[in-house]
């Protein structure tokens, strides 16, 4: 049975990222509010070792990913892009800070949720695209502005975008560059739940506790085997995946599940 051993709350800074971790929690908060989160080179740089560090954390359980001051991010700092053109070394390094930071969010072991409220724009969409749940605030506001700056997403976020939404509905979020609010992502399938601004932290904190009341076993597995659904020959088990099916029934969580089910009383994982 995985047990988070949960020490004394533990709070960390690195540039525009913060990580706070309390009773199996880690939150990673991008603090720009004073530039709606916009995020520049050092932020997808901090965003990539805090990610990492959480999740290499044995006391963390559930990682949640949001914005400071009301807003999710406002997505790549313009004032930074601007530098860009007659300078394309500087775009390289920047556009792989991205791709880097995301992947390393989408790679992570413990579940991620993302935290959405107000503006999640650009980058920011594409950086939500990665966590394992989305939820998002009534007020929340989404778009991918790149028809409107002539720019282009990374390939990956193109390809999480089209996972998680399907081509057409892709096609016209990136050609149309429009706003559009919590309703539609909801209806798209961009975000799993929208609650009311004065619920929200209520509903996180529940969804949260939700998922740290369930086996640490099941849903690391899972997320490792759901990740590879993408794959063609997924519909189809391999040694491996029967070998892990095999696995989870000699784990004390499914000891634990099925005793706790068969004596009508909640598991007890922890």
């Amino acid at each position: 049975m995985l047990l988070y051993d949960t020490p004394p709350s533990t709070a960390a800074t690195f540039g525009d990222v913060t990580l706070d971790i309390s009773h199996a929690l880690a939150t990673i908060t991008i603090a720009r509010p004073s530039k709606i989160n916009a995020i520049r080179l050092e932020t997808w740089q901090a965003l990539r070792a805090l990610v990492v560090a959480a999740d290499n954390n044995p006391a963390v359980g559930v990682i949640v990913v949001r914005g400071s001051g009301g807003h999710f991010s406002a997505g790549n700092d313009i004032s930074v892009l601007s530098t860009f053109p007659g300078n394309p070394a500087d775009a390289l390094v920047f556009g792989a800070a991205w791709a880097d930071a995301i992947a390393a969010v989408e790679d992570t072991v413990k579940p991620v949720i993302m935290a959405i409220e107000g503006i999640c724009y650009g980058s920011a969409l594409a950086l939500s695209l990665a966590g394992d749940v989305r939820i998002a605030a009534a007020g929340a506001t989404f778009s991918i502005p790149v028809a409107k700056l002539g720019a282009l997403y990374l390939r990956s976020d193109y390809q999480r975008l089209v996972a998680t939404v399907g081509m057409g509905q892709s096609k016209k979020l990136i050609y149309a560059s429009e706003a559009f609010g919590a309703e539609q992502a909801l209806r798209i399938g961009l975000v799993e739940e929208v609650f009311p601004q004065d619920r929200f932290e209520q509903e996180l904190q529940r969804l949260v506790d939700t998922l740290l009341a369930r086996s640490p076993f099941t849903l690391l597995r899972s997320k490792s085997m759901l990740r590879g659904l993408g794959h063609a020959d997924a519909r189809r088990e391999t040694g491996e995946s029967l070998a892990a099916f095999a696995e989870a029934t000699q784990c004390a969580d499914f000891a634990e599940g099925i005793s706790a089910f068969l004596q009508r009383r909640t598991a007890r994982f922890r």
